[in-house]
């Protein structure tokens, strides 16, 4: 029997016989839809002699009245026929899907995901190997999300990335057949107001004192610090980057649309301080990754590309308390340093929605204003009445 047993005259009404003119059996079953009890006829007029018929209605009454305990719903499988399809099969098709469509750090993302929903619907939501797509229902839904909610270690935005995973499953769950409709269609996302970014750019002085710790401890975690700082390349490219892109004669780095988080294929321009830092890399070899995979933290050019994830974890274990950065100071914030500043150091904003490679000026506008000091030119605007020139 099924974990969520269904109830009678709540779910369903058994069979009964009807005779008179026309004979049959007759039943209710909960419409998904409506949530309402629906009736179900079979006519057996055609069964002959009247001695069989009601033989053939017994045994038929008998076997729907099973079915209908076990939670047989005509009106479900003629929505979703595969309704009664083992879930956690159901799961892993999906995540099978997912391994031919999507790159590896969002397949990551989704593994992860995908493994606290299954070990939840085990360890909390009673589910077996043998647990149908018909269980997980809204009730189900609602208890999961409250579950994570309920994490000390989940923030707003994370609880929405488990939501739209958990929509994505299951809207592709119905698309297929396995269910009518998503459980989670309906529960609400955090709102935007709590999910602001615990980010800050740096100081003059932050990036001085990490500027000089890199040049002494690890001149090439130094390059990509000021790849992300200056060129606004994000760690994800920049680990994909090879010696073979970056051309220190024309001073530029080329991102290829294969690499390119927008697809796009686009260039970099490399600011003339940066040029010394580069050129200490060894770009002999043009077919090797700009930054590679090496024991420890070494992250010279190599055959193998080096993991984002390694770049991010440097920052956290070394640059990070070397430096004396607060958790408010990512690796990330590089890159928004960089682009305040350019905008500070009055650089026209179209050339630095450029080197950000932004869809719009826009979206590059979005960090005019971002520095804590004051701007000079606004210092001295005169615009009281009486203090403007007179001609």
């Amino acid at each position: 029997m099924r974990f969520f047993s269904p109830i009678p005259n709540v779910h369903y009404r058994g069979c009964k016989l009807y005779t008179g003119k026309i004979w049959y059996v007759a039943y209710y079953v909960q419409d998904p839809r409506t949530k309402k009890l629906k009736r179900i006829r079979i006519k057996i007029n055609s069964i002959n002699p009247i001695r069989k018929r009601r033989c053939v209605a017994r045994d038929m009454m008998a076997a729907i009245d099973e079915r209908l305990a076990l939670g047989w719903n005509p009106l479900l499988e003629a929505a979703a026929p595969k309704v009664f399809e083992r879930i956690f099969d159901v799961i892993d098709g999906f995540m099978n899907v997912k391994n031919k469509e999507m790159e590896e750090n969002s397949l990551r993302v989704y593994r992860s995901f995908t493994k606290r929903l299954k070990e939840w619907m085990r360890t909390k939501g009673g589910f077996t190997m043998e647990s149908g797509c018909n269980e997980f229902t809204r009730e189900v839904a609602t208890d999961f999300m409250e579950e994570i909610e309920m994490s000390p270690r989940i923030s707003a935005r994370t609880y929405n990335n488990h939501l739209r995973f958990c929509q994505a499953l299951f809207n592709w769950m119905q698309e297929k057949g396995y269910c009518e409709f998503s459980p989670f269609e309906g529960i609400p996302l955090k709102p935007k107001r709590l999910m602001h970014k615990k980010r800050r750019i740096l100081s003059n002085e932050e990036l001085s004192r990490l500027f000089a710790f890199l040049a002494k401890e690890n001149s090439a975690y130094l390059a990509i610090c000021m790849v992300c700082y200056c060129c606004f390349i994000r760690p994800k490219e920049i680990a994909l980057l090879k010696c073979e892109d970056v051309d220190l004669e024309h001073q530029t780095i080329h991102i290829r649309e294969d690499i390119a988080k927008n697809d796009r294929d686009s260039y970099r321009t490399i600011p003339d301080d940066m040029l010394p830092i580069l050129g200490g890399l060894d770009l002999s070899n043009q077919k090797l990754y700009l930054f590679g995979q090496h024991d420890g933290y070494d992250f010279s050019p190599s055959k193998t590309q080096v993991c984002s994830r390694k770049i991010a974890k440097y920052w956290s274990d070394i640059v990070r308390p070397a430096c004396g950065f607060g958790m408010d100071i990512q690796f990330y914030s590089l890159k928004d340093t960089g682009i305040t500043n350019m905008l500070g150091a009055s650089v026209p904003i179209s050339f630095v929605q450029q080197q950000a490679d932004h869809s719009s000026v826009a979206m590059t506008a979005i960090y005019v204003g971002k520095s804590p000091a004051a701007n000079a030119a606004l210092k001295k605007v005169r615009i009281l009445p009486g203090e403007q020139s007179q001609d």
